[in-house]
């Protein structure tokens, strides 16, 4: 990460518009209420969440995560690979020119990181990485401040992988995932330390047996697009 944040002060309603975190206050009471109460259960948590009251209404966000991976490749020279997560919304520069946003996929270590089973891991869209600052920190965690992760990210999940890929192609294929509340579905969504993040992954979008559609562009698919497929040759 780097030292300074790219935005010193996001607002979270900002952070809902700008960056597609819809849920990121009741992520981030969760995530609190989770390492505060670590023997809860989830609907325990859930409650215990809607007690908490944030003390901030903005966050330090960061627009880029470097991950350094090792490589075993045989044809490599390198021992590690640089792997660069980008996050940030659309932008308009001085001459009026409008930069799409950008929002990696990454794939989250959501076992216990000592080994690399695809059941051990879980692909997740990136919209926010932010970071408290301390007296907030503090307190929200009491205690505990000292051991929550500086950097943290607010993703929202796709499907689990599978068992076994599909036979044809050895890809495993994906779909995101959502809740339902009344009329609306809803993406799921989590705050997690950014130290969890194991590496980028890349998303081959399902074109089915016609054309891809023509709205789909390469800034726009991972929204319009409803399944996917995963490289299982990430490492």
């Amino acid at each position: 990460m780097t030292k300074h944040p790219s935005m010193p002060a996001v607002s979270f309603d900002n952070l809902a518009i700008k960056y597609g975190a819809d849920d990121i206050i009741n992520a981030l009471v969760r995530f609190v209420a989770k390492i505060t109460n670590p023997q809860s259960s989830r609907q325990q948590i859930a409650m215990a969440g809607m007690q908490i009251h944030l003390p901030m209404t903005s966050v330090r966000v960061f627009h880029r995560i470097c991950i350094l991976n090792p490589t075993h490749h045989e044809y490599s020279d390198m021992l590690n690979l640089l792997d660069a997560v980008h996050i940030r919304p659309t932008r308009v520069d001085s001459r009026g020119r409008t930069t799409a946003g950008r929002f990696n996929t990454v794939l989250v270590d959501i076992g216990s990181g000592l080994t690399s089973d695809i059941s051990d891991l879980r692909v997740a869209q990136v919209r926010v990485v932010f970071s408290l600052k301390d007296h907030h920190c503090e307190r929200l965690f009491g205690k505990l401040h000292t051991k929550v992760a500086t950097h943290l990210a607010y993703v929202q999940w796709f499907s689990k992988f599978t068992v076994m890929p599909i036979s044809q192609h050895r890809l495993y294929k994906l779909k995101r995932c959502y809740i339902r509340d009344a009329d609306t579905n809803y993406r799921v969504a989590e705050v997690i330390p950014v130290n969890k993040i194991r590496c980028s992954i890349q998303l081959f979008p399902q074109f089915g047996s016609g054309t891809a559609p023509r709205q789909w562009t390469p800034d726009n698919v991972l929204e319009e697009c409803k399944t996917f497929y995963a490289n299982p040759f990430y490492k």
